[in-house]
């Protein structure tokens, strides 16, 4: 996705984010790039079967990547959005017009 996101020349309405989750945090700002106002991302896996709320193991580069991601989102003034709880947690995050 890294490589290919950028080559896109294209807007989207709705992007689904399930890949490396140690490349979260890269992903977001090439998808919402790629984003059109009103549009959707549903991210996937940010809950991370409760790792996102243990001690962070330094070693486990995965759950770095979607604290981190999660923490750009919480952040970003740009969106409104909302975690999912169902499963492993999906958030849905929509640009704002």
């Amino acid at each position: 996705a890294i490589d290919i996101v950028p080559t896109l020349n294209e807007t989207f309405d709705l992007v689904f984010m399930d890949g490396d989750k140690r490349e979260y945090p890269d992903y977001y700002p090439l998808i919402m790039a790629k984003l059109r106002p009103g549009g959707v991302i549903l991210a996937d896996n940010v809950l991370w079967d409760g790792k996102v709320v243990q001690p962070l193991d330094p070693n486990d580069r995965y759950t770095k990547g979607i604290l981190e991601f999660n923490d750009m989102v919480r952040d970003d003034q740009r969106v409104e959005k909302v975690i999912l709880p169902i499963r492993d947690g999906i958030t849905l995050i929509r640009k704002k017009e």
